[in-house]
């Protein structure tokens, strides 16, 4: 694997895979909106444009080996936005990548929520972009890789819940029943360039999580944070009709506004759904990769670096 072509690579997750593969000395194309200065720094080939400017994707995918698609939206003011986005730019990387004689592989970062589509149009979406795959990737090497929930340094999404945890409070669904798998950034950056590195078969969607086959309750969640934070952490439980209200008055305003709410009716759902569970772990099947980061010493390394970084 010489030449790796990295979307997203501004992003949580896309920078920090932008950084293992030049340590693990593989060259980088990077596509990103707009020139970013440590992307610069890092020593990676930047390709300035959009997932929407079929120019810069033939550029990024030219001469790569392997395409990483970490790009895409979490949050849209409409279901057709999520659609366009992340099942959108899916196709137009397909086309660029099928031109190439040979073709790229073509590793497609999904979410676990494809698991559910009907949940959410963020869910749908990721399912939509993995159905594209399947249907339009014919005699490319594809995967489709759906982590759980990914947290660690550089996070934004997560930073609320590590500063609520790091006062020792941590709100939690009110029946608490929920089951869900996690994985530190560190380890699902491993996983992704264990299998674009191997010989694992294409034409695969494949889940991946840490060490706990079993995943966590958010019970558990809360010990975690306790040992963690080196405090004592308290969970506060929110009913599931003030969740669902307080979504629903937030998406009012951002619509007003123009704006995308992060806790839309849809991730309400995602969050009361009862199993997120990754009962098996494939890409530890198929390949050498081991999950290496348990979850107490991952937070703490998160709360550390946020710190560190002035964050919380």
């Amino acid at each position: 694997m010489q030449r790796v072509a990295v979307t997203g690579a501004t992003g949580f997750i896309g920078r920090r895979l932008v950084h293992r593969l030049l340590a693990d000395g593989v060259a980088v194309t990077a596509l990103s909106r707009r020139r970013a200065p440590d992307l610069d720094r890092s020593g990676a080939a930047v390709v300035v444009g959009s997932l929407e400017d079929a120019g810069a994707l033939s550029q990024l995918v030219e001469g790569a080996d392997a395409v990483v698609h970490a790009a895409g939206a979490v949050r849209a003011r409409t279901s057709q936005q999520f659609v366009e986005t992340n099942a959108g730019s899916t196709r137009r990387l397909i086309y660029a990548a099928a031109r190439l004689r040979p073709p790229p592989r073509l590793l497609l970062l999904s979410s676990l929520a494809a698991r559910e589509p009907m949940l959410s149009p963020y869910a749908a979406s990721k399912r939509a972009a993995e159905d594209a795959l399947a249907q339009e990737a014919r005699g490319l090497w594809w995967l489709a890789l759906r982590p759980p929930a990914v947290y660690g340094p550089g996070d934004r999404a997560t930073l609320p819940l590590f500063r609520a945890m790091k006062r020792g409070l941590l709100p939690v669904p009110a029946d608490g029943s929920g089951r869900f798998s996690l994985i530190h950034v560190d380890d699902l950056t491993a996983a992704i360039v264990a299998l674009i590195s191997s010989d694992v078969a294409g034409g695969q969607i494949l889940e991946v999580r840490d060490g706990a086959a079993r995943g966590y309750s958010w019970l558990d969640l809360v010990e975690v944070a306790g040992r963690a934070a080196g405090r004592s952490v308290r969970p506060i439980r929110v009913p599931a009709s003030i969740l669902r209200l307080t979504a629903a008055v937030g998406g009012t305003i951002c619509r007003g506004l123009g704006l995308s709410p992060m806790l839309s009716p849809g991730k309400v759902r995602e969050i009361l759904h009862p199993d997120w569970v990754c009962t098996v772990n494939p890409v530890a099947d198929q390949t050498d990769w081991r999950p290496s980061v348990d979850v107490t010493s991952g937070f703490r390394r998160t709360f550390e670096w946020y710190a560190e970084s002035g964050w919380i």
